[in-house]
């Protein structure tokens, strides 16, 4: 069924938004359960998985929590508190107790619009404070990226295996950085990784924050006016089904920064003049990353002249500012695209929730890291001989 939409009121800015908006839904299949299958690389899949655990764990106590104050079930009965004023951004744990005993000795009748407001940004600062998520933001970018050095160095990975590189991977770009060597390109890409997962996790708690007070205001609201609420569509239900949605954002995040940190990660570590083939076997690949799949690859470095976007990859290679949509508005009429603003093979990932990533031709050299794979071999309890293949 073909379906029309009329952008024609719209402007140009505004209706080339709209066009990659569409696209990038085609290619983003969030909305599939797929999404909670476990990742085909098993160089990161332990990683996503605990990520994963981490952030569902946190989200659920905060949804758990949230319903037992609308059921009333946190009042505890006693003196009468004050109510805290002037509370700031980030709270400190003797204004987070201050909250916590004004909320629960007022009476769950009594709570106005206000207190239902602090009820959720008292639980926000509990379950998903900003230092925390910037500490386990960088946790999943820094081991994930070194997690591309280790498939630059061993062909293959048992799940015991991943473990143990994992526990004795850092946590911290600082650690990395006094752990192992690293090339200026090599430490620009934690940097990026770790700013960019820890803005990823802050704005997915900011997003729960306006969510979740937006929920309750509507809530407040209909109870106040005594507006009757449509079949299942109880609070707890709309509870639910947000927090639904926030763990697959969660979700989201730890395939996707995972994807992309080790793929970078990777071909940092290759020499220029490498090959290497794009597989992208998982379901429901997108048509874009399934014409790329199989395609073989030349790593050339970041800063080579006459770069070709058709045939090589170079660390940091990406498709920010690039479009899937074909078209873009001029005027009253559409018109191609040039190459050059189009999606084309990128270092990392095509787009999120891609699980897109990199396997090495053979018969080229593989990257020459040699102090990172004593380390593997060490860790892992190898012998001194290369781990991979002739």
């Amino acid at each position: 069924m073909t379906l029309l939409i009329d952008i024609g009121q719209l402007s140009e800015r505004e209706s080339d938004r709209a066009l990659n908006t569409i696209y990038k839904a085609i290619h983003n299949h969030g909305d599939d359960d797929s999404i909670w299958n476990p990742h085909e690389s098993p160089f990161v899949r332990r990683l996503i998985e605990v990520f994963t655990q981490r952030g569902l764990m946190r989200l659920d106590a905060f949804r758990s929590e949230l319903q037992k104050w609308v059921d009333g079930e946190k009042h505890r009965p006693g003196d009468r508190q004050p109510r805290p004023d002037g509370m700031m951004q980030r709270w400190t744990r003797g204004e987070l107790d201050l909250v916590k005993l004004y909320l629960e000795t007022l009476p769950p009748g009594e709570f106005t619009l206000d207190d239902w407001m602090m009820v959720v940004d008292y639980l926000v600062q509990r379950y998903l404070p900003e230092g925390e998520l910037r500490t386990e933001a960088e946790w999943l970018a820094v081991r994930s990226t070194l997690m591309g050095r280790v498939q630059a160095n061993i062909d293959a990975l048992t799940e015991k295996q991943a473990d143990t590189v994992l526990a004795a991977l850092p946590s911290t770009v600082h650690e990395a950085e006094a752990t192992f060597q690293m090339s200026p390109v090599q430490r620009a890409i934690l940097d990026y990784a770790r700013v960019r997962g820890a803005e990823s996790v802050v704005r997915l708690a900011d997003d729960a924050r306006h969510r979740m007070r937006n929920l309750i205001a509507q809530h407040t609201e209909q109870q106040f006016l005594q507006i009757p609420g449509t079949p299942g569509s109880s609070l707890q239900t709309k509870l639910t089904d947000e927090f639904a949605t926030l763990n697959r954002d969660w979700r989201r995040i730890a395939v996707t920064e995972a994807g992309e940190n080790a793929n970078q990660g990777y071909v940092s570590t290759l020499k220029p003049g490498a090959k290497v083939m794009r597989l992208e076997h998982y379901k429901n690949a997108c048509s874009f990353c399934r014409k790329i799949d199989g395609v073989v690859v030349e790593v050339v470095a970041p800063d080579a002249p006459d770069k070709d976007g058709d045939t090589q990859i170079w660390v940091g290679k990406t498709n920010v500012g690039r479009s899937a949509a074909p078209r873009k508005r001029v005027g009253n009429i559409l018109v191609e695209r040039e190459p050059d603003e189009m999606w084309w093979i990128p270092a990392g990932l095509a787009h999120p929730h891609c699980r897109g990533r990199w396997l090495p031709v053979l018969e080229d050299e593989p990257g020459d890291d040699k102090e990172f794979g004593d380390w593997l071999r060490a860790t892992l309890g190898k012998k001194s001989e290369p781990i991979r293949k002739p």
